[in-house]
């Protein structure tokens, strides 16, 4: 068996790195390293693979209603709520995630944070106007 050079714990079996997948993230998340990681699509269509023999599966992206949303582990979830707990922790209570654009299909982290029903309203309004002085 083989440990994690930053926290000791055992390496999951294919893991050719010499870090755990969680250290990765801290060290990429605290210190702005690059922690490189090629990712290639397997001939499946449904799963990516690393150079580092992590695999990862594809979700399909329901865009039938206004907010994309995927299914995990059976319950239809919207894409910017998994991307807002991943990046900005887990929903505080009462609080919603906000778009600061106001655009459903743009989830990206730096465009999501929580906040309350009064911050999203103001959102729209300041959005609405950007988008009127932007069509005269």
């Amino acid at each position: 068996m083989t440990y994690c050079e930053l926290c000791r714990c055992d390496l999951a079996p294919g893991n050719v790195s010499r870090w755990c997948a969680e250290c990765a993230l801290i060290v990429g998340q605290r210190l702005g390293v690059v922690v490189d990681e090629r990712w290639r699509d397997h001939p499946d269509g449904e799963h990516v693979v690393s150079e580092r023999g992590r695999v990862a599966r594809l979700l399909r992206v329901d865009t039938a209603h206004r907010y994309p949303r995927v299914s995990v582990g059976g319950e239809k979830r919207y894409v910017h709520h998994i991307v807002a707990e991943a990046w900005h922790g887990p929903r505080p209570e009462g609080l919603l995630v906000l778009h600061h654009d106001d655009d459903p299909l743009n989830p990206r982290a730096e465009n999501l944070r929580w906040g309350s029903p009064k911050e999203n309203a103001a959102d729209a309004r300041r959005n609405r106007i950007k988008t009127k002085a932007g069509r005269d």
